[in-house]
């Protein structure tokens, strides 16, 4: 490393260490105001001014609500993407923080954390342009808690001219102090979908004069979970999970249908293939087996994320040799990212940074939290691997 670099990296950790607890605060408002997948126009437009403030160049409404802003550094250099997430969850908070959001959504994941490290970033990166090679696109992407916000992103042209994509998310089941780097995969490939089944509205009472939607879908649930256990190969995962059913609004009064919404999680993509194929067959001959009909929608998706090998080499490298965290390889998870959307794209880089407490809530229970400290270490994690792909630490 050369003392022009080392002086770079070193001031712009220095910088955000300084600005905790900005950060924080940053962090709490977003936090208190949350919006769900593809209605996150104040956090959108919170940011956009953030970023188009530092006199980077800004562009908003890509993929609905989404906001990318090029840094340009003054030396020659590749363009990396850093993503951070813009949506909270449609569940209610119920950790009593002072900072708590009030209403039907909550950022139960996470996303208010990535949002105030990367407006960091973004910050002591933009003081320190006239030393910085290539090029930072920070990328601030709606829905990906329904992985519906990447792909669209991506349609949009948000990875031309990018040769690399950086991504955080902080985990609330490691401690903090410790970053995941794995090289290959990291997260799960899944699929979400939106299942009807259709029956006939009657009189709760008189069973026989119509076909029963809650009775029909309680057994494909049934079903399904069957034919997830009896039919996955041995060796291989398959999760198939209901989030949600709506059904009726009166104890003496049959519904005309019944709306299940789940997912689909898997690391073989011929699993997952062969899963989304027996949903539909499984929904279909069990409701008409009882006298009604499906009709199914696929509404998100989300290819395996798996990391590029020399990047997260890159990564750790970095991450170790500026004493921030201690650095492991964790086993893959069962949960999904649509940041998998850029890096099946460009060679990519996701990183877990823990955030627990040591009596954590899980993610998106309504009591999950984070040691706040997290935030600043997101953000110097990002920092310095960024610069590490840049070629500069």
């Amino acid at each position: 490393m050369s003392v022009a670099t080392g002086r770079l990296a070193a001031g712009a950790d220095r910088a955000l260490a300084a600005l905790e607890p900005e950060l924080i605060r940053w962090r709490r408002e977003i936090h208190a105001h949350p919006e769900p997948g593809f209605e996150e126009h104040a956090t959108a437009e919170l940011m956009a001014a953030r970023l188009g403030g530092l006199g980077l160049a800004v562009r908003t409404g890509i993929a609905g609500t989404g906001v990318i802003a090029d840094l340009d550094g003054a030396l020659p250099g590749p363009r990396v993407l850093l993503r951070a997430e813009l949506d909270a969850l449609p569940v209610r908070e119920t950790t009593g923080l002072e900072f708590a959001a009030d209403g039907p959504a909550g950022h139960l994941c996470g996303h208010d954390a990535h949002l105030a490290a990367l407006a960091g970033v973004a910050g002591v990166l933009a003081e320190r342009c006239e030393a910085l090679p290539g090029s930072v696109r920070f990328c601030l992407q709606p829905a990906e808690e329904l992985l519906a916000g990447a792909a669209p992103m991506v349609a949009a042209g948000v990875l031309d001219g990018v040769g690399m994509a950086l991504g955080a998310h902080v985990l609330s089941g490691v401690p903090y102090g410790t970053v995941s780097a794995n090289p290959g995969t990291v997260l799960a490939g899944a699929d979400f979908f939106r299942l009807v089944v259709i029956g006939g509205a009657g009189h709760a009472g008189t069973p026989g004069q119509f076909s029963d939607a809650i009775l029909a879908a309680a057994h494909v649930m049934t079903a399904l979970q069957s034919a997830a256990a009896r039919e996955t190969p041995m060796g291989e995962a398959l999760v198939v999970a209901i989030g949600s059913v709506r059904a009726g609004t009166a104890a003496n009064a049959a519904p005309e249908d019944a709306v299940l919404l789940g997912n689909l999680r898997w690391f073989d993509p011929a699993l997952g293939e062969y899963a989304r194929r027996r949903v539909a067959e499984v929904a279909a001959g069990v409701a008409g087996a009882l006298g009604c009909s499906t009709r199914l929608e696929w509404t998100g998706h989300a290819p395996v994320l798996a990391n590029d090998a020399a990047l997260a080499a890159t990564a750790e490298a970095a991450i170790g040799a500026a004493g921030l965290a201690t650095v492991v390889h964790a086993p893959p998870l069962s949960a999904s990212d649509d940041f998998a959307e850029f890096s099946t794209r460009v060679p990519g880089v996701f990183l877990g940074v823990g955030c627990g407490t040591g009596a954590s809530a899980p993610h998106h229970h309504p009591m999950f939290a984070i040691d706040e400290r997290a935030v600043l270490l997101t953000a110097r994690v990002e920092c310095r691997v960024l610069l590490a792909l840049l070629g500069t630490a």
